[in-house]
Formats: C-alpha cells, sequence, structure tokens
C-alpha cells in the first residue's frame, strides 16, 4: 500500500517560500512609493550602511551574483543616487560611496524598512521576536548565509571583514551565475 501524500502546505519550507513570495510583492508595492526595486534599494542600503565598499563586497553581503549587483549599482548609479571609483592606493577594485541624494532616499527606505518591522514585530507578538531572530539565525548558519559580520572586502572567500576565517559551515553558497535572467540580485 502507497501511503498518503502529505499535505501541500504541511511543509515548513513551502509555507516558508510562500510567506517570502508574499513579504516581496508587499515590500515591492512599498518601495513604489519611492521608485525602487527591492535589489536596488538593497543595493542603496547597503552602501549607506558601508560606504566605500567594492561591488565583490556588496553582492557578498546581498548574496548576489557580481554580474547581478554590477548591473543594479549601474542602475542606481545613473539615477545620481551612487558614485564608483577606485580604492585609493588599489585601484583594482570599483569602490560605491553614496551621494547626498542617494542619502536621502535610503533614508525614507529605512523608515519603510522600521515599518515593515514593526508590523512583523506585532504579527509575532514582541515577546516573540527575540526566538524568531534565533531561530531565523540558525536557519541562516544552516544554509550557510551570511550573517553580520561575515562580509569582508577581501577577495577570498571565508574571510571576515576583522581578517579572521569564517567557518566553512557558515559561508554563503557561492551564487549561481544568472546574469542572463535578472538585471539585479
Amino acid at each position: 500500500m502507497v501511503p498518503a501524500p502529505l499535505p501541500l502546505d504541511s511543509g515548513l519550507g513551502f509555507r516558508l517560500s510562500r510567506l517570502v513570495r508574499a513579504m516581496r510583492t508587499a515590500w515591492s508595492r512599498e518601495l513604489s512609493s519611492v521608485d525602487l526595486t527591492p535589489p536596488q534599494a538593497a543595493v542603496l542600503r547597503g552602501v549607506a550602511d558601508t560606504d566605500g565598499i567594492s561591488i565583490r563586497a556588496l553582492a557578498r553581503l546581498l548574496g548576489g551574483d557580481p554580474m547581478n549587483v554590477k548591473r543594479c549599482v549601474d542602475e542606481v548609479e545613473q539615477r545620481g543616487l551612487l558614485l564608483s571609483g577606485t580604492a585609493e592606493g588599489d585601484r583594482r577594485p570599483r569602490v560605491l560611496t553614496i551621494t547626498e541624494k542617494g542619502r536621502i532616499l535610503a533614508g525614507k527606505v529605512d523608515r519603510l524598512v522600521k515599518e515593515q518591522d514593526d508590523s512583523l514585530t506585532t504579527a509575532l507578538g514582541a515577546s516573540a521576536r527575540p526566538e524568531f531572530e534565533r531561530a531565523l539565525a540558525a536557519l541562516e548558519v544552516a544554509h550557510g548565509i551570511n550573517t553580520p559580520g561575515d562580509v569582508g572586502d577581501d577577495p577570498s572567500p571565508g574571510v571576515r571583514a576583522t581578517g579572521s576565517p569564517i567557518p566553512s559551515s557558515r559561508r554563503s553558497p557561492k551564487p549561481t551565475s544568472s546574469h542572463e535572467k535578472e538585471p539585479c540580485p
């Protein structure tokens, strides 16, 4: 006798994917008020947080393909929100800095992020949030997603910004190259 199939919505992966799709749709709608796509907002926030970051380090931070991130950076730079140049003393990496116009827009995006965060906290309940964050961090580690402090500007994979090695179990997997399909990460 063949066992009965599990109900589709009994799997955590399915439920997480469905939730992420709903959140992405809502986030896209929110960002349309500031004329940004989610990838553009991520690039803008990443550079605002780490002014002078290289494209390679930004791609690692975002978990995106460097070519896709470069295309998105180019889009954001064309709008006058970022500037790219070379690092002092080393002209190889392309480093990114935020413009005043970009900083103002990043502030608007930050307010949208806070509203989204407050909404999530309300839905979870403030007392459940710390446990949810611990569970989320455990899932990130289990899937090799970089966590804060793990993304340095060193081109060698597995090195923190501090220069200490990242345990292989905590390294983000190399993104698959899909730059033909997507303009941004």
